[in-house]
């Protein structure tokens, strides 16, 4: 009997020790601001200036409520991506901050971060926010030569008319996001449903055909970049067209920049 007690207390008192953390969900999607009804965070916010460096301000819900040490996971799989340093915000009270650096592979895929938390109470928690990866953009533009060729001495000739056929799939991976074209050369493509902006929105695609006149710029290159932001960085796509050959318009240079 007395040997049943024995084990009926180291029992109880390894369910004690291994007794899990209450956990405090994200039920406010992949936003920038994520509101917690309940648990030691009453909120957390991304402020990220760049996908590589993820910073997520943890603002606690009582004096005496603080976390620890966070990990960052893959939505869709599960897997363990970086660890993230917990410290307090420089000039802030009570303020503290989540930082973990993001993989190349990983900036473009939603993750989890998971903050090990404890309330005044002495009580644990894990709270989870939703990380969005960058934005997400699939360009396919062509362009061909509908004019003359003019040509020039001891310089340069260039097309004088071309048709521009564009298509952007973009995926931000959250609502709050935006898109503009950063540099055009003075050649306005309209790439956002007409515009060179557009936002806030989620995700989207946007088609675009116009013929250009060169005859009066002579641009000897069409120079296109659009940059997409998100909560947790920014996505910039290249794309430059040379205008000099004769025979054809082809792509000179493309490519696409997490940030």
């Amino acid at each position: 009997m007395k040997k049943l007690s024995l084990f009926a207390a180291a029992l109880a008192a390894s369910t004690g020790v291994l007794a899990l953390p209450e956990q405090a969900f994200d039920t406010d999607g992949f936003e920038r601001v994520t509101e917690y009804s309940y648990g030691p965070i009453a909120s957390a916010i991304i402020t990220s200036e760049f996908a590589h460096q993820l910073n997520v301000y943890l603002h606690p819900r009582n004096a005496g409520d603080s976390c620890q040490y966070g990990n960052i996971y893959a939505q869709s799989t599960g897997e363990h991506i970086a660890h993230a340093d917990v410290s307090n915000v420089p000039a802030q009270v009570l303020m503290q901050q989540a930082t973990a650096e993001i993989p190349d592979q990983y900036l473009m895929e939603n993750k989890r971060l998971r903050v090990s938390c404890t309330n005044s109470e002495g009580q644990d928690y894990d709270v989870l926010v939703n990380i969005p990866g960058a934005p997400v953009v699939d360009w396919q533009i062509s362009v061909e030569p509908k004019g003359e060729f003019i040509h020039r001495p001891n310089t340069y000739g260039y097309h004088s008319v071309f048709e521009v056929t564009s298509k952007l799939n973009v995926n931000n991976q959250n609502n709050g996001s935006r898109c503009t074209t950063l540099s055009n050369r003075g050649v306005e493509l309209g790439l956002f449903h007409g515009e060179g902006r557009v936002g806030p929105f989620h995700s989207d695609v946007f088609t675009t055909n116009i013929e250009v006149d060169n005859s009066q710029a002579g641009q000897p290159v069409l120079y296109q970049i659009i940059e997409c932001e998100n909560a947790v960085g920014k996505t910039m796509a290249v794309k430059v067209f040379t205008l000099t050959n004769p025979d054809s318009i082809y792509l000179l240079e493309e490519d696409v920049i997490v940030k």
